[in-house]
């Protein structure tokens, strides 16, 4: 059951977070790391922030080193 929560809350935010803007990502990755503090282990929350993560993680990469065609 704990697979499903964090595979749900994973794939949410990895396909969401694709679609907003990079600051409403950070913010979501702030409440996800606080959630993560008060409630401790959570695998939706866990998830969450892997996701999260892995999209900021793609945008500093992309902008430090952009794609030139």
């Amino acid at each position: 059951m704990s697979l499903g929560y964090f595979l749900a809350g994973f794939l949410i935010f990895l396909y969401g977070s694709n679609l907003v803007d990079t600051m409403v990502v950070c913010v979501f990755a702030i409440f996800s790391a606080i959630g993560l503090y008060i409630f401790g282990p959570n695998p939706f929350l866990f998830g969450t922030i892997l996701s999260t993560g892995w999209c900021l993680l793609n945008v500093v990469v992309e902008k430090a080193f952009p794609i030139e065609t």
